[in-house]
């Protein structure tokens, strides 16, 4: 459906609209630009966590055979038990939810309404300024 580019009379009005237009547009693509970089670090932060945890699990489970094998009280046993203990703690923090308020499901939700928006808005404000533009010289200046 075409935009009422007839309710613009002159070209000084063609113009202003342009602007409005053109600013929106330069809006619309920064919010989108940012929601990407939000979702690529949202991803890369999930995959760090999952790794780190997953390497956390492996050292528990290389250790734990290795403590249980030694001799207590030994250096060597202080020793890796410090580090079973310290990775079996890292497997805990990291298997924890994140923290209240770093993302809730209106969070979530909100963003992804934003997206939507975005993915809708840019196409319509690029047709307007189409059209607006084409307009624009029927006008007497």
């Amino acid at each position: 459906m075409p935009f009422p580019v007839a309710l613009l009379t002159t070209q000084a009005e063609c113009d202003a609209a342009l602007a409005a237009l053109q600013r929106e547009l330069r809006e619309f693509t920064l919010n989108d630009e940012v929601l990407d970089l939000r979702a690529d670090k949202s991803a890369e932060r999930a995959q760090d966590r999952a790794k780190a945890l997953q390497q956390a699990k492996d050292e528990v489970a290389r250790l734990t055979p290795q403590v249980a094998a030694m001799t207590a009280g030994t250096r060597e046993h202080r020793f890796l038990d410090r580090l079973l203990t310290q990775a079996t703690r890292r497997v805990q923090d990291l298997s924890l939810p994140p923290a209240p308020g770093t993302k809730t499901p209106v969070d979530a939700f909100l963003q992804a309404v934003d997206g939507r928006q975005v993915a809708v808005q840019v196409p319509e404000l690029e047709q307007a300024i189409q059209e607006v533009t084409n307009h624009r010289p029927t006008l007497a200046a």
